[in-house]
């Protein structure tokens, strides 16, 4: 705790204004400048003192520079109630990054980011919770490597003809021993309890306003000292020096000279080439997130707000009721849409109705399989499985629909309009199935192949549920595609009654809810995490 010198009453340092501020007579101070004797010790010794906060439930720890702070309730596990450890000797850390967003600033971006998703249970807008956001200073660490000796490259040449329908393509190594140092460009959290998960998508911080560091900085907030081991981070930032590294060699006056002259490519990303980087040094750096979690019974959701640039990173599940009121207004406009036609205009027969209920179908299938890849490539950081919906799919399934109600209506050139309609029909719907939902196909086979290394926790959790889910809904999917399909030849006979093809296209619409329910539960279970177990070493989430 830092006094204030005037009256000896409680520093804070105050967000909006980078100052210390006194709560008595408010007077304002540089935290830089602060003449407190525990501040200058941290100045010149190698630690400083922090008061730990253990929650009983999970082993959780917080830290604090105020001892009289009573800490109610645990950030992580969401425990009723956190037992003062003892008083600690910390590392001073190589800087830190105050605090810039304001906790007013930092409620606004959670509400702003939670109204961008119309269906987000209304819980997670509840005003108590949101005051809830504790700002705590993450452990950073960046990592700093060496190379010393030889580095190869691999690199080819531009392809040429050799004639009948033959190209020649070289390949080179090139090589040279170099000596630098390669600081890492990406800082990893250093916390065993801050999943990776949520630090990721809170980006990147911006360390030309890192700070000395001064106990002054932590006056009001908690912290967390770091106990994650960062071997596990060096593999990372061995990718990431080899990249920046090779991308360096290639811009260098003797290298340039060199590609220039052969016309040479330097294959970056080659597993042939050799770059020796040896980790030798970490720097520890503590960076200001605004934190939130909400519990409900064994599952818990967290929300991030990066203290400096205000980012939102939120796990926010669906509400199934708004899904459902949806769904229901949705299906009722588009059944008064079919009634109208059927009963207004004489030459809408029933099968039309059907037939416009299976294109539904088909791209309620696809939209929903196509929500499902998204969603786990964004988790995953798996760029090809994170596109936006394709405009082709769509102009495709109109189409389709359009030579639906050219078929089965008649009309004048009836002859006519048959036979066009069913040649659209062919080419929209053999390009949906060829193109679309095979290349979907092959997307969600990798979704099998991904493996569980190398991942967060909450990473591995979705990867998990994403597997069990597919089984489910891939049997799903096969009935459904394959009732769509048996109903194509019974809408071009058009034999059957008008109660037999509505009786049909109210199978359709169910088989469509029904997976539809399965997709909302499944991204309603992946935005929930199970209640975090930490043990002296880290963390230790239980099995899945």
């Amino acid at each position: 705790m830092i006094y204030c010198p005037n009256c000896g009453s409680e520093l804070i340092f105050d967000t909006a204004s980078q100052m210390m501020i006194c709560g008595y007579c408010k007077n304002r101070l540089d935290p830089r400048l602060i003449t407190d004797n525990a501040s200058n010790d941290a100045k010149t010794e190698s630690h400083y003192d922090s008061y730990a906060y253990v929650c009983p439930s999970c082993g959780a720890e917080i830290e604090t520079t105020d001892k009289n702070d009573a800490v109610g309730f645990c950030p992580y596990c969401k425990g009723s109630s956190m037992i003062f450890d003892k008083l600690r000797q910390d590392w001073i850390p190589d800087g830190i990054i105050p605090f810039k967003i304001t906790k007013e600033q930092c409620k606004q971006l959670y509400c702003a980011e939670v109204k961008k998703h119309f269906f987000v249970s209304r819980k997670y807008k509840d005003p108590a919770l949101i005051d809830s956001f504790r700002g705590i200073y993450m452990p950073y660490c960046r990592l700093t490597g060496v190379i010393d000796g030889p580095v190869s490259l691999r690199a080819r040449s531009k392809e040429t003809y050799i004639g009948n329908d033959y190209y020649k393509t070289d390949y080179y190594d090139l090589r040279c021993n170099t000596h630098c140092t390669v600081t890492e460009r990406i800082a990893h959290d250093a916390s065993a309890a801050f999943d990776d998960h949520i630090s990721e998508r809170l980006g990147v911080y911006d360390e030309t306003e890192l700070k000395s560091f001064n106990p002054a900085y932590l006056s009001g907030f908690y912290a967390e000292s770091g106990n994650a081991d960062m071997n596990e981070y060096a593999y990372l930032a061995q990718d990431e020096m080899k990249s920046f590294i090779s991308h360096e060699f290639e811009n260098t006056p003797a290298m340039k000279m060199v590609t220039d002259a052969g016309s040479l490519t330097i294959e970056h990303d080659n597993a042939e080439n050799v770059i020796p980087i040896q980790i030798v040094s970490s720097k520890r750096r503590l960076f200001p997130v605004w934190f939130m979690s909400y519990r409900r019974g064994k599952k818990i959701t967290y929300a991030a707000v990066n203290g400096q640039t205000g980012k939102v990173a939120a796990d926010l599940p669906l509400s199934p009721i708004k899904i459902l009121i949806t769904a229901f207004v949705i299906s009722a406009i588009i059944f008064g849409l079919l009634m109208f036609a059927v009963d207004y205009l004489p030459t809408v027969p029933a099968t039309a109705t059907l037939g416009v209920c299976s294109m539904l179908g088909f791209a309620g299938m696809y939209v929903l399989q196509h929500c499902y890849i998204r969603t786990v490539g964004l988790a995953l950081h798996q760029k090809e499985m994170t596109q936006k919906l394709p405009f082709g799919f769509i102009f495709q399934s109109i189409v389709g629909a359009a030579s639906i109600i050219l078929v089965t209506t008649d009309g004048t050139y009836q002859k006519y309009r048959y036979m066009i309609g069913l040649v659209l029909g062919a080419i929209s719907i053999g390009s949906l199935i060829l193109h679309y939902f095979l290349s979907q196909s092959n997307l969600t086979g990798k979704i099998k192949k991904i493996n569980l290394t190398s991942m967060s926790m909450q990473s591995n959790g979705i990867l998990i549920e994403a597997k069990k889910f597919n089984k489910i809904n891939a049997l799903m999917r096969a009935v459904m595609f394959l009732t769509l399909i048996a109903f194509i030849p019974l809408i071009i006979i058009n034999d059957q009654s008008n109660a037999f093809y509505y009786g049909l296209a109210a199978i359709d619409a169910a088989e469509l809810f029904v997976l539809t329910l399965m997709h909302i539960m499944f991204q309603s279970r992946i935005a929930e995490r199970r209640l975090p177990q930490f043990n002296k070493k880290g963390a230790a989430y239980d099995k899945i």
